[in-house]
Formats: C-alpha cells, structure tokens, sequence
C-alpha cells in the first residue's frame, strides 16, 4: 500500500473519529463530522503568537474536513454560511492529500462602555 492510500485511509479511520478529534457540527443546517481548531485559527489571526490582546473584532474558527465529507459544493473564499447556527464566511480553504482546511469568520462586535 502506497503513503498516499495509508494517508487516505487514515483521514477517516483515525482523524475523523468522533472518540478521537472529530465532532457533529452543521453548516448550512446539514450535519458533518470535523474537527475544530480554534488554536490554529487565533495563532493565524494574531500572526502566530497565540494573544489574544490584538483583536480586530472577527472570531476566526478552523476546521478540518474530508473533500468528500464536506456538505454542499465546493467551499471556496468568500461563500457565506451558517456554521453551528452561526453566520461564517469562509476565508481561506486549502486541500492537502484530499482533507480540506477551512477559515471561517465572523465579525464579532464590541460592546462600548459608557464612561
């Protein structure tokens, strides 16, 4: 068996395994297993320096998906939609060996205190 078979293989048998690093989320109201990194995300935002003192309002949130696994078309910059019933637009996607990379963000408004 080839590297590439035993990489494929592995995305669901081990990565994807909900006992392991995987949860049920929904985009767009449909269920689909991932897995959340949200490290990943706030080290990319901040320039990767996991501080969370430089903030320019949006929460960025990375997932981690099989091509085949991910619910509608193809995701590319730019599409919007509901992740966990919250409004996400999807920043960057990158495919590695068949298991996407997906950033998403929304913005996320401060509050102003009176003085």
């Amino acid at each position: 068996m080839s590297l590439k078979e035993r990489i494929d293989l592995d995305r669901h048998r081990v990565f994807m395994q909900t006992d392991h690093f995987a949860d049920t989320h929904k985009w767009n109201g449909k269920s689909f297993t991932c897995v959340v990194d949200e490290d990943a995300a706030l080290k990319r935002k901040n320039n990767n320096v996991n501080d969370i003192s430089w903030d320019n309002n949006t929460i960025e949130t990375m997932i981690y998906v099989p091509v085949e696994d991910w619910p509608g078309r193809y995701p590319v910059p730019n599409d919007h939609g509901f992740f966990d019933g919250v409004h996400m637009k999807i920043l960057q996607v990158q495919n590695d060996m068949g298991m996407l990379g997906i950033v998403l963000s929304t913005s996320s408004p401060k509050a102003v205190a009176a003085e």
